[in-house]
């Protein structure tokens, strides 16, 4: 089988959906023979790179058997494909790219070039449930979630750690977040809420930038925070695994916001691969992400008593049996969502899909 692989948002720009792109065009690359058209660009290239794609795309699909989307940004491309040929056009479905407030996205996108495309694969059941919401129909969506995959890099041991953060990890329990501080990912909501109530022994890392990242600056002096909670800004990708490798528990408190969902929770999965458990919002498309006791708890988003609760029983749990945990975790991060696994199911469903007109 060929398929025609189109991305819009790929890699060297950073993203989730752009990592998730370039690792299913990589595995499901050694299933099938796959022709790419990729944008490498970042948004501010999209105005040149549709028309470029259609163009190349109306050159490729001639030896292409499948055409499948990176994400719906992308069905303006498709529509165009499926209007001069016949070929079945699938299209990846992440959360926002059906919700963005955007009259004109909504009206042409939703309301037009969706409807072209053949078959929809949801990366959660979160995000399947949106788009049924959205008028697509059930029977054409299926459910693949995210893969992962363990990176090759060396973690720096815990003493090369402080010494790079300038933070002493001595005898502390250390909850981390990572990932782009806007208002969803809840962190200024979890610390003005949760840990305020925690114990001066439990500090609270927070790795990423974002449009939030002044207010809960702002926030964490204003609460004399200072010494239990500290943002790190942007970090690399050793120093993510190090995170990983050398934390307690991962946080993902997201809280509800209109039109901003969270597709999934590759980072969870991802802490996961190196032992780290998640306490996480029980929301949208995380919950398709942890699996209660296997690497992670889900807890109602907004619940701070919930929150506190958990995270200190947790606590005397990962005191007692750290590595019995971390080893169950990584397992089931393994077993469930590694790429090579997630790329066969895509394999096993694309080839099965039949065009419409």
């Amino acid at each position: 089988m060929n398929v025609l692989f189109i991305s819009r948002a790929h890699p060297p720009t950073i993203g989730g959906i752009e990592n998730q792109n370039e690792a299913l065009v990589r595995h499901l690359s050694s299933l099938v023979r796959c022709q790419t058209i990729i944008n490498r660009h970042g948004k501010k290239a999209l105005p040149l790179f549709i028309p470029w794609a259609v163009i190349t795309g109306l050159i490729k699909i001639k030896n292409a058997d499948q055409v499948l989307l990176g994400d719906g940004v992308a069905a303006i491309v498709g529509w165009f494909l499926k209007s001069f040929s016949n070929k079945p056009v699938s299209c990846i479905l992440h959360g926002l790219d059906i919700t963005w407030n955007n009259s004109v996205y909504q009206k042409f996108w939703i309301c037009f070039f969706f409807k072209k495309i053949d078959y929809f694969i949801a990366v959660s059941h979160s995000t399947k449930d949106i788009a049924i919401s959205a008028g697509i129909p059930a029977e054409k969506i299926s459910v693949i979630p995210n893969g992962v995959e363990k990176s090759a890099l060396i973690p720096l041991s815990k003493r090369k750690l402080q010494q790079r953060l300038q933070i002493n990890l001595d005898n502390k329990f250390t909850l981390l977040s990572l990932g782009r501080l806007v208002e969803r990912k809840g962190v200024h909501w979890f610390i003005k809420n949760v840990m305020v109530h925690l114990p001066k022994d439990i500090i609270y890392l927070i790795a990423g930038d974002g449009p939030n990242k002044d207010k809960i600056n702002s926030l964490i002096k204003k609460l004399h925070l200072e010494n239990n909670v500290y943002l790190l800004g942007e970090v690399d990708n050793q120093l993510k695994e190090t995170l990983f490798t050398h934390s307690d528990l991962f946080i993902q408190a997201n809280i509800p916001i209109k039109n901003d969902v969270e597709g999934f929770g590759i980072t969870q999965l991802e802490a996961g691969l190196c032992g780290l458990p998640s306490i996480s919002s029980n929301l949208e498309g995380i919950k398709d992400a942890i699996q209660e006791n296997k690497n992670g708890w889900l807890v109602e988003p907004l619940n701070a008593e919930a929150f506190i609760s958990h995270i200190l029983e947790k606590k005397a749990l990962l005191k007692k049996e750290p590595q019995i945990i971390s080893n169950r975790v990584a397992e089931y991060c393994f077993e469930n969502f590694e790429w090579p696994r997630i790329a066969m199911r895509y394999r096993e469903k694309i080839t099965n899909i039949n065009p419409t007109r």
